[in-house]
This record gives C-alpha cells, structure tokens and sequence, in this order.
C-alpha cells in the first residue's frame, strides 16, 4: 500500500470511521514490527510497543497532517514509546544485577541511538526539500514519495524522458549541496 492510499485511511480515521482503523493497523503492522524487531531487547517488547504505538496514534491521530508520512510519524510514536520502555527495562536489569540482560538492553539503546542520528539527517532533508520551488518538490514528491517512473512523469508533464531526467538530477544536487550546507555549522 502506498502513502497516498495510507493517507486516505487515516482521513476516514479522522473522520470518525472506526473500521477504517483496523485497515490501517493491518496495512502497517508489519512494517512497524520489523521497525520495532530492529531496536527492541525481546519479542514481548516489540508487541507490548507495537500496541502501545496502536493505541496512542488512534488517540492522537487528528494531529497527523496529510503529507504522505504516516509510517514515519508512526514509527517516530513507537520510538519514544520504545525509548521510554528500554530505559524502565535498564533501570530493572541494573538493580536485578542481570548482565546479559543488561548488554541486551544496552544494545538496543545504542541501536535507538543510531537511529536518531538518521531521523536527523531526514529531518534535515525534509527542511531542505520544503525549501525548494514549488516544482522542483512535486518532481521529488512524485518519484520518490509516489513511486511514479520518469517516463510517466515525462507523459504527465509533457516532456521527454531525458528533460525529466535532467531535472531530477538537478534537484538531487541541489538537495545534496543543501544537506551539506545544512550539516556545516
């Protein structure tokens, strides 16, 4: 399922659809599993998480805006949910005086931390991409968040191929120049 077709669930959501919520769940569970297996100590807290993550985003879900981000918004509920949970877990193992337990939950701490430094560089890509004319951002937002070939592009623009190409790839440098200007204090 792509972001738009997730979006259009969560706008139901928001419109009070309840059964549309289960929809959702089904259409980025897996997803967010796998979000949540990459960083957690055990499996009981990838699904204790995973329905924390649930529960809150169907109580706070009128304060997503449709930008084709749900999954990340999502994921980012999990991750503070997770944070929270692995800091309790380390509190526990260092009182119980449990070692293993202790590197284990250390390990997915260290893996959280890893992660956030890339939630900074896509935050910092998402200020560079909102930065960009008004064109040059839909260009983007139709490859990459849409998943839409160059050559329908090209079809839908009434433009070769190769014009799109070359305008893809000036956006990308222009993106790439931003990020590193952004990067440097």
């Amino acid at each position: 399922m792509n972001t738009q077709e997730i979006d259009q669930i969560v706008a139901r959501v928001q419109a009070g659809d309840r059964d549309a919520f289960g929809e959702l769940v089904f259409a980025v569970r897996k997803e967010l599993r796998i979000f949540l297996s990459a960083h957690a100590s055990s499996i009981d807290m990838v699904e204790e998480v995973l329905q924390s993550t649930l529960v809150t985003a169907y109580e706070i879900i009128d304060r997503y805006e449709h930008r084709g981000t749900f999954i990340p918004w999502l994921k980012g509920i999990a991750r503070n949910l997770l944070l929270k949970e692995l800091h309790a877990r380390s509190r526990y193992v260092s009182a119980e005086d449990d070692v293993l337990e202790r590197i284990i939950v250390g390990a997915a701490l260290e893996s959280t931390k890893a992660n956030d430094r890339e939630l900074e560089y896509v935050e910092r890509l998402r200020r560079c991409l909102e930065r960009l004319p008004d064109e040059a951002r839909k260009l983007i937002q139709q490859r990459y968040y849409g998943g839409m070939a160059v050559k329908d592009m090209a079809r839908l623009l009434n433009k070769t191929e190769t014009s799109v190409a070359v305008a893809l790839f000036r956006v990308r440098e222009t993106l790439r120049e931003a990020m590193m200007k952004e990067a440097t204090p």
